[in-house]
């Protein structure tokens, strides 16, 4: 599969370049339901057989950076180590809730599909569901993008975000900076 090489390419480089990887990997196979949004919704723990080498590089299979895809996964959940990321491997196939992270800046890359994306309104009954974490059913105001194949998004914390609208299922690599 292409997009998992590429996706897996531009994964590795990044932690490796930008941030400096842990000892161990924690895998949580996350779903994420029709009308649900963001990457911690409806958890399950699973382990992966990736380990960090001598220096910290970690390099995850084709296999299970896939499965990651189909499922959507957290390949890599460095806040439990100390890190100040996570690495997150996802597929939307409907709209989403409004979002927002007090702490996380959020970067995707779109492997594949199209949505209607809008950032920095303000949200319409917004409520807690995770510490540092807010959403809400619908947002006012705000920019609105089309996303598709090859975007880059870099949405900085405390920033509103919602994928109101897909045109085709977006698959998509997240990277969550604390």
């Amino acid at each position: 599969m292409e997009t998992a090489k590429k996706c897996f390419s531009l994964a590795v480089g990044a932690l490796t370049v930008a941030l400096i990887v842990g000892p161990a990997v924690n895998v949580r196979a996350v779903k994420i339901p029709a009308g649900q949004a963001g990457a911690a919704t409806g958890a399950q723990t699973a382990q992966s057989a990736a380990k960090a080498d001598a220096n910290g590089v970690i390099v995850f299979d084709k296999d299970a950076v896939d499965q990651g895809f189909a499922k959507g996964a957290t390949l890599y959940n460095g806040n439990t180590e100390g890190r100040n990321y996570r690495v997150h491997t996802l597929r939307r196939d409907a709209p989403g809730e409004v979002e927002v992270h007090t702490k996380d800046t959020d970067i995707f890359y779109i492997l594949d599909g199209s949505a209607t994306f809008v950032t920095g309104g303000v949200m319409n009954g917004g409520r807690d569901t995770a510490p540092d974490e807010k959403r809400g059913a619908s947002m006012t105001g705000g920019t609105t993008y089309h996303l598709s194949k090859g975007n880059i998004v870099i949405i900085p914390a405390n920033v509103t975000h919602w994928f109101k609208e897909l045109q085709a299922p977006v698959t998509y690599l997240v990277i969550k900076v604390r």
